[in-house]
């Protein structure tokens, strides 16, 4: 297994058993109005896993998977691909490798939700940069403050790297495959990911990689300094930490604070932002409007002509499905176990076959999927999008999870702990991928005609 195999987020196989369990759930064991949408979904696909097929691309050739067919197929890539259309885009000023050569992956900054008012010194943590609920630089982390934790090294080699912010206007070599396998979605979270009102100051695009390099802009400390200074950008101190980003845009431009980095730390975007965009823009609106809110009338019609290669837009958003039944995507840390228990996951569920019966890899089990989507309050009667609803119902329970007595992974390497959040995140996001997959369908057919779309 390759390094960059163990800490793709929740791992490669894992994320590609993940949807494909919800599938078989919703066929097998879900609701009448579930398996009705499977029956949708594998008519648009042309079968299960035969008919329609899409690729997941970039370096997942060295996984030995990348095209899959069908429905079920195209969920499985979904569930993966976000990963390997992100983390190319990226330039470090100093270091002299890109970062997810050594598996640092660029799109962690999506990949989390924060629900922590504390980090792991009990300083209060400033969570309302941007966001409504947790827009958060890497600073406030859980273990940032730590000398030499992972979160630490990460925030520096993120807040001193230069973002693209036009990707597919990216002429570098390295990107040609990663913009082939893009569905045509000029994906730039810096931009494309908020859903809910945040905003980044980005610039204009440079050189080959289209980079936001100018002074004052996000993503790159370094411009905003005369010298090298200590990147990240400290930003303003509250309760003992630094952590408010952008407190001082345009200070570039005036010479006084020319020596003062002053608003590039590294904005997460959260994975609700990220799911919603996916579901939002791309699966119910077709990117007609790329306006970073929910448009219902290019919805109108399209439950009756949708092609079978567009099911990989709803299935995009199974990759933040995922993502936050894990437990530090939650508590806001890449430490703590982070990469480990991905690791040991991937040698253990990643490895599961459908139907087995192996304690050590078959952890899912549908009797328990199904009560866990019986509890969820959101399953029915949310208006026309609102997907990240699904999403952050199921954050609240990760996130109490550790409250848990023998679920807390974050502080034990007791593998026997281990199994037990895999096991509850695999029945769980179970339920949760097969809501998600329901109301992709449900929300088009609602939109048959105008009378009946609505997004209240």
């Amino acid at each position: 297994m390759t390094l960059l195999t163990r800490v793709d987020a929740y791992s490669f196989k894992v994320h590609h058993n993940f949807p494909e369990e919800a599938f078989l759930y919703m066929e097998f064991q879900g609701t009448n109005q579930q398996r009705w949408a499977a029956d949708y979904l594998k008519a648009k696909a042309g079968g299960r896993y035969t008919g329609t097929c899409v690729a997941l691309g970039g370096a997942s050739i060295d996984h030995g998977v990348n095209v899959e067919c069908g429905a079920i197929g195209i969920n499985r890539i979904g569930g993966d691909k976000p990963d390997y259309v992100q983390d190319v885009f990226i330039n470090h000023p100093i270091l002299p490798f890109s970062w997810n050569v050594v598996g640092i992956n660029v799109t962690s900054y999506t990949h989390f939700i924060n629900l922590k008012k504390f980090d792991s010194n009990g300083d209060p943590l400033i969570t309302n940069n941007y966001n409504a609920i947790d827009g958060y630089a890497y600073n406030t982390t859980y273990g940032f403050q730590e000398f030499g934790s992972l979160d630490s090294l990460i925030a520096l080699g993120l807040n001193s790297s230069q973002f693209s912010i036009n990707p597919l206007g990216c002429s570098d070599s390295a990107c040609a495959d990663y913009i082939s396998v893009g569905l045509g979605v000029n994906e730039n979270p810096t931009v494309d990911y908020m859903q809910n009102g945040s905003t980044t100051p980005l610039g204009s695009a440079h050189g080959a990689k289209q980079l936001g390099s100018d002074d004052g802009t996000n993503y790159n400390c370094l411009s905003d300094t005369a010298i090298i200074g200590n990147c990240p950008d400290t930003g303003s101190q509250f309760g003992g930490t630094y952590q408010y980003p952008n407190t001082c845009p345009g200070c570039g431009s005036n010479i006084s604070n020319f020596f003062e980095g002053n608003q590039d730390w590294v904005i997460w975007e959260p994975s609700y932002n990220a799911a919603t965009f996916y579901f939002n823009e791309v699966w119910l609106e077709g990117l007609a409007s790329r306006n970073h809110s929910l448009q219902t009338a290019p919805i109108v019609g399209r439950y009756y002509n949708i092609s079978g290669d567009q099911l990989l837009y709803p299935a995009l958003t199974h990759h933040y499905s995922g993502d936050i039944v894990q437990m530090t995507h939650v508590w806001i840390s890449t430490g703590y176990n982070h990469t480990d228990i991905e690791g040991w996951a991937e040698d253990h569920y990643g490895n599961r076959s459908i139907g087995g019966s192996n304690p050590n890899e078959n952890f899912e089990n549908y009797i328990n999927s199904q009560a866990y989507s019986n509890m969820r309050q959101n399953r029915y009667n949310l208006p026309v999008g609102n997907v990240a609803k699904i999403i952050l119902e199921q954050t609240f329970l990760t996130y109490h999870l550790r409250y848990r007595s023998g679920y807390d992974k974050m502080s034990s390497s007791n593998t026997g702990v281990w199994q037990n959040v895999v096991v509850w995140a695999t029945q769980n996001v179970t339920a949760e991928m097969a809501l998600v997959n329901e109301k992709a369908v449900m929300d088009l057919r609602k939109c048959r005609n105008s009378a009946t779309c609505n997004n209240l």
